[in-house]
């Protein structure tokens, strides 16, 4: 009968797929794309804080330059912000960004850079107060873990698979022969295991003091661990203490305070020096500051009217200011107040007293020291200085001449003596001509005045004339009551005649009215108004003299006739009527 083997059977062989033999049963972690290449999209950039907050730019070409200058692909409207401050290339790696030489640097990620870096999605790029997140929702990966597999069993006995035989348990009464290292340990003297022991509490001694060693080392490491971590932290905080004090200092910039942002920036300064962009500004405050003062002098100037004043401080404003909004309101304000002190002057200078057109005079100098080219302040200042040379003008001085012989004839008609007068013409009639002239007129006065009450327009306007040969234009005390009533007939047919349109007529009423009376209120106020009228029918006709000559050639007519010979509007007036009428 054959005798059965002891040895184990053979191992089943694994299968080749499945997992792998390594003992951890876990797949490496494999890398899954968040979107599928058909559906992938450019990266942008998303303006995140700044005056384009907001704002998006898809990264669609190969090379951008981003920065303050209108021609730039990505133009950022940020004054703080350099005309040329980034570049962005793609890459196979990704999209790649670098500083051109900016004024306040570039920053991507609360670090400056001094070369190109790689951008990953969610960066934050810094240019000046402008802030823009890098978005590649492309190229972002996300970790996926490989699904487990159970561990393998342990086998009962090495090389034998779930199904191998167990072992065959030894046979009774059969002793298993003797180890030869047994057999050297029994016959160790006492000596000799002593002298073991003592090796192996050496080489225990000597594991101590190497663990202990190692504890120490250990100890130190995690110290200084410890100590760069905690210097990181201060590090970290200071650098946030001084962003937090430098964006402090932007937002007074923003809103106009340069003085007090100045002060923050010089804090700054002190603290960190080399901090990027704290140079540039403090330039700009430097700048800025007396800009601001200028401005503040010339609106307090403008309070008062005092308009070339204004316009000089607004002129030592730099050309490089950022004051834009502010230096433009200003301009605009001097333009403003120029026209309203130009219609006060106006004002002033109807009212016809001398104190009053003095004022208008001098108003309207400063408007036109301010802006020489004003065309109403032109007119106000011209017509102030005309009345200004009549308000003004002394009495001709009289030379005492030989009395003539109808002089005193002359003297007692003024005194309202008819009868006298008649009586020594009479006398000198014979011998001087004049005397006999004079007569006749005295005559013919005489007989008019006895019908005062009875008389028309054309009657008072020949007593009046009749009263001004007589006496030399000198007006007699019967042309004074004559003049009252004339001047009152006149009036109404000036009125009647404004009411119905009829301007030139207006005006010659209104004229014969103050010729007659000239402290009669109503017929000057009738003139003052057809004057403003001529100059707004004169601008009327200038209009369309070009393009409607046939229509401004009576408005041209009728300013002729509202205004006197020596009014610059006449004679302006008169001249477009000849050229009209060729």
């Amino acid at each position: 009968m054959t005798s059965m083997s002891n040895a184990p059977p053979p191992a089943r062989r694994r299968p080749t797929s499945g997992t792998p033999s390594s003992g951890t049963g876990q797949r490496a972690p494999a890398r899954r794309s968040t979107a599928g290449a058909a559906a992938a999209r450019p990266a942008k950039l998303v303006v995140i804080a700044g005056p384009m907050e907001g704002e998006e730019f898809a990264l669609s070409d190969l090379e951008y330059t981003v920065g303050r200058a209108t021609d730039n692909p990505i133009c950022i409207q940020d004054t703080s912000v350099s005309r040329k401050h980034v570049t962005l290339r793609k890459e196979s790696a990704g999209w790649m960004v670098s500083d051109m030489g900016s004024g306040n640097g570039t920053i991507v990620n609360g670090e400056p850079i001094s070369e190109e870096t790689l951008l990953a999605n969610g960066d934050v790029i810094t240019l000046g107060d402008s802030e823009l997140r890098y978005e590649d929702t492309a190229n972002s990966t996300a970790k996926v873990q490989a699904p487990s597999s159970p561990r393998p069993r342990p086998s009962t006995a090495a090389g034998r698979g779930p199904t191998a035989v167990p072992t065959r348990p030894a046979r009774e009464g059969r002793a298993r022969p003797q180890t030869s290292r047994a057999a050297a340990a029994a016959e160790l003297t006492p000596e000799m295991q002593k002298k073991r022991m003592r090796i192996k509490l050496a080489a225990a001694a000597v594991l101590v003091l190497l663990f202990a060693g190692l504890g120490v080392a250990r100890s130190r490491v995690r110290a200084q661990a410890e100590e760069q971590g905690r210097i990181e932290a201060e590090q970290r905080q200071y650098r946030e203490q001084l962003g937090a004090l430098f964006q402090e200092a932007k937002n007074l910039v923003r809103e106009g305070q340069w003085q007090q942002a100045k002060v923050k920036l010089e804090e700054l300064h002190a603290q960190a020096a080399d901090y990027p962009g704290v140079e540039d500004y403090l330039k700009a405050a430097e700048r800025e500051i007396p800009n601001q003062g200028h401005l503040a002098t010339a609106q307090a100037a403008l309070d008062k009217g005092e308009l070339a004043a204004a316009k000089a401080s607004i002129e030592k404003v730099s050309s490089d200011t950022q004051l834009y909004e502010q230096l433009k309101t200003a301009r605009k304000n001097l333009t403003d107040t120029a026209d309203k002190r130009t219609k006060e002057a106006k004002q002033l200078l109807d009212t016809r007293q001398l104190e009053n057109v003095q004022k208008a005079k001098a108003i309207t100098d400063d408007v036109l020291a301010t802006f020489p080219e004003h065309r109403d302040g032109k007119l106000v200042n011209d017509d102030a200085a005309r009345l200004i040379a009549d308000l003004t003008r002394p009495d001709p001085v009289r030379v005492a001449a030989t009395p003539k012989p109808w002089e005193p004839a002359v003297d007692r008609f003024r005194d309202g003596d008819l009868t006298g007068a008649a009586a020594i013409l009479n006398a000198c009639a014979g011998k001087t001509p004049q005397c006999k002239q004079l007569m006749g007129q005295v005559t013919e006065f005489g007989n008019l005045y006895k019908k005062l009450e009875d008389l028309d327009a054309k009657g008072l306007t020949r007593l009046l004339a009749l009263d001004k040969d007589i006496t030399d234009g000198r007006g007699s005390k019967m042309a004074r009551n004559a003049g009252t009533r004339a001047a009152t007939i006149y009036y109404k047919s000036a009125s009647g005649a404004k009411a119905a349109g009829q301007w030139s007529r207006a005006m010659e009423f209104a004229r014969r009215a103050l010729q007659a009376d000239p402290g009669h209120t109503g017929a000057a106020n009738i003139v003052n108004d057809l004057k403003g009228k001529a100059k707004d029918l004169y601008l009327q006709a200038y209009s369309i003299k070009d393009s409607s000559p046939e229509d401004a050639l009576p408005k041209f007519r009728d300013v002729v006739a509202m205004t006197p010979p020596d009014d610059e509007l006449h004679g302006k007036a008169q001249g477009w009527v000849e050229k009209l009428s060729r």
